[in-house]
């Protein structure tokens, strides 16, 4: 078998035809509102496992693999679907992923067994690693290229959205109607979207491809591409890895409560909707001037370093609860600012990388959190540990940026 070609250079020059392109916000939006169900979906458990475990006779723990089955099976499907999406118009891949995620819902709200909820969330992880590469790719390909940043910002900020109102609104309709209604409604409120995807989404099919679906693995022999892929993998490592954390060191330093923790979930989600909002237009103006989002995003990693360490070390409430948003800005900024590079990267593995992407973002907050889990939360290895992992990110993109400016030679 041949071995493919070198990838396409990540920074496109521009043609007459992307200056007359006009964003479809009106298609985007649909998208926006299916990944904030997703949002809302990911989260929505966290919430509920006393109430399922207590239903279904099982411990907590045993209760929680219904997490494991959605995070485990998005993760490993995500580069192996992504391949596939790049064969058909988004429109298809994204409508199957949103029927496989909204069966998956369904299945969710009917089990009468902790096995039949297990498979059934699996069901729904493999629902959104078939729907969201596509997604990404679809804002990139149909967004004109002076609004790609914020075509990306926008689903960011909705999934960013989803996240944080998934827990109280999941609380809400299982203390109403139960558990299985959090997931009736999640499916209920799917629906027309799904159909309307189907019906209305259309923008830039993606160029017939030969060879391997596999063949989105290839992505990784540009170091263009396995570089900034490698810097989300560790940044969220660091983020939300010590993130985990948070509630318990807040508690122990500061005396917080339940409810009061709950606030500062709140806060930690207008972070993230506040940074990926900024990005938006700051990647707008980055790649208005002819660079790629790389250096950006390294300084946005160094940004979360300097305020993990600050969070973590404060002995005074205020100034830790500043720095906590500054992380969680500095992070949805971040998370935006790779989409959109990732997104044009490699055009001819368009899906196939923001899958990945995605892949490196789940196995990440796995990976920081086991790494930081033996030390004492914001004791000097831990806070070492964090920054470590985000100056690794830093520089892992200042590398990406330096090789794409190598690429493009003087202006």
């Amino acid at each position: 078998m041949s071995r493919p070609g070198p990838l396409p250079p990540a920074v496109l020059p521009r043609t007459a035809e992307d200056g007359r392109r006009a964003t479809p916000w009106a298609r985007c939006a649909l998208l926006y509102a299916f990944l904030f169900l997703m949002g809302a979906e990911t989260f929505l458990v966290s919430p509920l496992l006393p109430t399922i475990a207590a239903d279904l006779r099982v411990d907590t723990g045993a209760a929680a693999r219904v997490v494991t089955a959605y995070v485990l099976t998005y993760a490993i499907a995500a580069p192996l679907v992504g391949g596939v999406s790049d064969r058909f118009p988004r429109r298809v891949t994204v409508a199957a992923g949103g029927v496989l995620f909204l069966c998956g819902n369904v299945l969710c709200a009917t089990a009468g067994s902790l096995d039949a909820l297990t498979a059934a969330r699996a069901l729904t992880g493999l629902g959104g690693a078939t729907a969201a590469p596509a997604m990404w790719a679809y804002f990139a390909e149909a967004a004109a290229p002076a609004q790609r940043g914020r075509a990306v910002a926008g689903g960011v900020a909705c999934y960013a959205l989803g996240q944080v109102l998934g827990v109280p609104l999941g609380g809400l309709l299982a203390g109403t109607g139960g558990w299985p209604w959090a997931f009736a409604a999640l499916a209920a409120g799917l629906a027309p979207v799904v159909v309307l995807v189907a019906w209305r989404l259309r923008g830039p099919r993606p160029a017939p491809r030969k060879g391997r679906v596999t063949a989105g693995f290839a992505v990784w022999r540009d170091r263009r591409v396995a570089l900034p892929l490698l810097s989300t993998g560790l940044l969220q490592a660091g983020r939300l890895g010590a993130y985990t954390f948070v509630g318990a060191l807040f508690a122990e330093r500061f005396g917080l409560g339940a409810g009061q923790l709950g606030l500062v979930g709140l806060l930690v989600g207008a972070g993230s909707l506040t940074g990926s909002l900024l990005a938006g237009r700051a990647v707008d103006r980055v790649r208005g001037s002819g660079r790629d989002e790389n250096g950006l995003s390294a300084v946005l990693a160094l940004l979360f370093v300097a305020a993990a360490v600050v969070t973590l070390a404060a002995s005074q409430l205020a100034p830790a609860l500043a720095a906590l948003f500054v992380w969680f800005v500095a992070g949805g900024a971040f998370y935006t600012t790779q989409q959109t590079y990732l997104g044009g990267a490699a055009p001819a593995h368009r899906a196939s990388v923001v899958a990945w992407n995605g892949t490196l973002d789940h196995l990440g907050v796995a990976v920081g959190t086991t790494a930081l889990s033996p030390w004492q939360p914001a004791g000097p290895a831990f806070v070492a540990v964090t920054a470590g992992l985000g100056v690794a990110a830093a520089a892992l993109s200042a590398t990406a940026a330096r090789l794409n400016a190598r690429r493009q030679g003087p202006r």
